[in-house]
């Protein structure tokens, strides 16, 4: 589980509502760096450092675009190395604009982001303590500022964020974010995120896919997993990912044909993907278009395209891996190879994290698949 929440911390971008000088040119690096224009981001982003070194944001965002470039060329392991450097050098940064600039809440707001950023170095090396550490003393600061600051939409994006992961969490945690005064929900947490998705100035991005991720494999809402999975799709044709949350919630939607001009179009901006991308996406891609084979009563053709995204599984977080596992199960109980079927639910289960797949391979581990009439 905690994977899964501090996949959602590391990449937040948390702008101002209010304007500073140079905004203009680091929404030129946000827009690239979410259109999966890397360099371009960075070659932005690089200028608006040297332009305007006392905007809020900019080094927080030149950081994460950094350890973006670094995952989407290069390991997990290198990528983390690449943050943990870009982290280094911009915490001393925002310690010395916080001082500079005591009454104006967005240094502080970005420096709480910073901080729990880094709590993504730690994770990577399962340093558990060290990791919740970092997340929460990001957290308090970015609650703060929340506080005193009830105008910023953009801080409803962390804090529903956290209320949501404490409210599938356990009694300790939700006795933790209670003293810190907010709701340790799921509810709650998703109507925080929603504002900022609806109303954020900046944050409107990340808090569209947040909730594209939440509603498609978490909560099982494929509805509201189009509208919010469309909105970012829309605004950024290159991104893989987005297009890819897109074609699930089509096809659980049962728009087979939208769904087939999805695949071939993801197929089409596949070529723009980076070598390290391909092996990341690629299985992801597999998997969706076996699941809409298997919508389709497709089963065989289904059957070897989910084998062949488990074989060649290649993701930092396992979320699709367990939807691909239990599709497979569902296909050999269609088969009437119940030992087979269930060593899939097996493997699902033993992922053990927030998705939905969960709660279907654990049904399916007394009971097998049947086919909807």
């Amino acid at each position: 589980m905690l994977r899964v929440l501090f996949f959602f911390i590391t990449i937040n971008i948390l702008f101002s509502e209010n304007v500073h000088i140079g905004d203009d040119l680091v929404k030129k690096g946000v827009y690239a760096f979410y259109n999966y224009e890397y360099d371009r981001s960075l070659e932005i982003l690089n200028r608006a450092r040297t332009d305007y070194p006392n905007h809020p944001g900019v080094h927080f965002i030149w950081a994460a675009a950094s350890w973006s470039r670094g995952l989407a060329n290069h390991s997990v392991d290198s990528a983390h190395v690449i943050l943990e450097k870009s982290l280094s050098e911009v915490t001393p940064i925002y310690e010395k604009l916080v001082n500079e600039n005591p009454i104006d809440p967005y240094y502080r707001l970005y420096q709480g982001s910073a901080i729990g950023l880094n709590a993504r170095v730690t994770l990577a090396k399962k340093k558990w303590l060290s990791t919740l550490f970092r997340a929460y003393r990001g957290f308090i600061i970015i609650n703060e500022v929340h506080e005193n600051n009830p105008e910023i939409t953009d801080a409803h994006l962390p804090l529903g964020i956290v209320e949501y992961y404490s409210g599938r969490s356990n009694r300790l945690l939700k006795f933790a974010i209670e003293i810190f005064g907010l709701n340790p929900s799921t509810i709650s947490g998703l109507n925080q995120i929603s504002k900022a998705a609806d109303h954020g100035d900046w944050s409107w991005i990340e808090a569209n896919g947040i909730l594209s991720f939440l509603y498609l494999w978490v909560e099982d809402d494929p509805v509201l997993a189009a509208k919010y999975s469309r909105r970012i799709a829309d605004n950024f044709p290159n991104n893989f990912y987005y297009r890819l949350m897109l074609l699930e919630a089509t096809t659980k939607n049962g728009n087979y044909e939208e769904s087939e001009k999805l695949v071939a179009n993801l197929n089409s901006i596949s070529e723009k993907l980076t070598a390290r991308q391909k092996a990341w996406y690629f299985p992801y891609l597999k998997y969706q278009i076996a699941f809409l084979m298997f919508e389709q009563k497709n089963y065989e053709g289904a059957l070897t395209l989910v084998q062949e995204a488990i074989e060649t599984y290649d993701g930092e977080l396992d979320i699709i891996l367990g939807f691909a596992y239990l599709l497979l199960g569902k296909i050999y109980d269609l088969n009437g190879n119940r030992s087979m079927a269930k060593s899939n639910y097996e493997s699902c289960l033993n992922l053990n994290n927030l998705s939905s797949a969960m709660i279907e391979a654990y049904d399916y581990m007394k009971r097998p698949y049947t086919a909807p009439k």
